[in-house]
């Protein structure tokens, strides 16, 4: 099924353009996928990653927040961020917990004072102010799953509502596997060798 061309940058993976089920404000999501040259703690690479992250829309599937997205990417901000939505006029990014706890508070800081600076000053729409919060995929630690306000219902079920998305897509940056290389034949196997017919 073809997905629609949000952005010129990004390529959309997985789209809802509508809400499925109930969970807070009509919530759904699209997975879109760049290409990063920072990972997920915007350490610089030698060699690009892909990056797979999601937009998660309520009722009013608001594509604004496309542009700034946009704007975060060409900033150099978007590699930590797995989630992302905007609701009542807040856009809340919930970043990778390794990059959240990877370095100082004021490193921390000065990132949201980033993005902030980004999502205030786009000149489609009206200025929305920027929140963080950040995603462990790992079961052991609850503590490092923080959402903000992403979504508009109670925080156990929203966890579960991104652990089931990120469970199916794998969200975050990545090495990049080309689908060529992943269906050719592995050339350390041993080649096959005829098997001897014994004679009676």
């Amino acid at each position: 099924m073809n997905t629609p061309a949000y952005s010129s940058l990004f390529a959309c993976l997985h789209d809802e353009p509508a809400p499925v089920g109930h969970l807070g404000r009509g919530t759904h999501y699209s997975v879109f996928r760049s290409v990063e040259w920072l990972d997920v703690i915007r350490a610089p690479l030698h060699v690009p990653q892909i990056h797979d992250f999601a937009v998660i829309w309520d009722e009013d599937h608001d594509t604004r927040v496309i542009d700034v997205i946009e704007d975060i990417y060409m900033a150099g901000l978007l590699s930590p961020i797995q989630f992302i939505g905007e609701r009542k006029g807040t856009l809340t990014a919930i970043l990778a917990a390794k990059f959240y706890y990877a370095d100082t508070e004021a490193r921390l800081d000065d990132y949201v004072r980033k993005l902030n600076d980004i999502s205030a000053h786009t000149s489609n729409r009206d200025s929305w102010p920027a929140e963080v919060g950040m995603f462990d995929r790992s079961l052991g630690s609850p503590h490092q799953t923080d959402v903000r306000g992403l979504i508009a219902a109670d925080d156990h079920r929203v966890i579960t509502y991104l652990r089931n998305i990120d469970s199916l897509w794998g969200l975050g940056t990545k090495d990049y596997v080309s689908q060529s290389r992943a269906a050719a034949p592995s050339t350390s196997a041993m080649p096959q060798l005829p098997i001897p017919q014994l004679r009676g």
